[in-house]
């Protein structure tokens, strides 16, 4: 059992003040990222759990399907995977199960936002919709959709509760990000550096090309100037010069 319980050490960041919890309901990403911190888990320490002998095809995971959570926790729906990669059968009966705990409030994140529209669904209240857009450049780490069409589905969604994951934070230019994140007006803005050494291309100042401190800096103060919640996740700190 020890594998499963390493799920739950990964380094979620807090909200009000506590740490959001996982709901691996649906697990799995064909995405491929080569940052992908999941993936290396699944096929590596948590490969003998049964959950993952087939690595990190998506999938529900069905033991799962009768947890409950306390009033008042933040939880993220399919933290090991992409969402995007589950049925609208499956997103059905999540959003139903979610309905019936309006106390508890929940989290999608994906890289395919565009899903949030195609599967033709009423979304309940205390359901957060994110995507993870690490840059205005499509640095081509990802099978994902590149980045502006995240920011074009995210922008068109018509939902009050919309979240941003800047995760991990890429080379951007500084006014067309903090123009894009606007324009998508999300409550929840969470911002976290390349915590695994995958030697990702990290913001450079658009002058000289060196690693620059203060571009990180200036994206967080903008973000801070319309967004009522912006976390910066442990680690952030080596990219703004701490």
């Amino acid at each position: 059992m020890a594998p499963e319980r390493a799920e739950s050490r990964s380094r979620m960041f807090q909200v009000g003040g506590k740490p959001m919890k996982t709901w691996n309901i649906h697990v799995g990403c064909d995405f491929h990222c080569t940052y992908c911190n999941a993936r290396r888990l699944a096929l590596t320490r948590l490969r003998n759990s049964p959950r993952y002998k087939d690595g990190f095809t998506p999938h529900l995971v069905e033991e799962e399907l009768s947890k409950k959570f306390a009033p008042g926790d933040f939880v993220f729906v399919g933290y090991m995977g992409d969402i995007s990669f589950a049925s609208r059968s499956v997103i059905v009966d999540l959003t139903a199960r979610i309905s019936d705990q309006p106390e508890v409030n929940f989290l999608f994140c994906t890289k395919n936002p565009l899903i949030y529209r195609y599967w033709h669904v009423v979304w309940p209240e205390n359901l957060y919709l994110g995507a993870t857009i690490e840059s205005n450049f499509d640095h081509g780490v990802t099978k994902a959709p590149a980045p502006f069409y995240r920011y074009q589905a995210m922008r068109a969604l018509d939902h009050p509760h919309k979240f941003i994951s800047i995760e991990p934070l890429m080379d951007f230019h500084l006014a067309t990000f903090v123009s894009w994140i606007k324009e998508i007006m999300p409550e929840i803005i969470e911002v976290g550096a390349d915590n695994y050494h995958n030697n990702l291309p990290e913001p450079k100042s658009e002058i000289s090309g060196f690693r620059s401190p203060w571009k990180v800096r200036w994206l967080l103060e903008y973000l801070r100037e319309f967004c009522p919640t912006v976390v910066e996740k442990v680690g952030l700190d080596r990219l703004q010069g701490g």
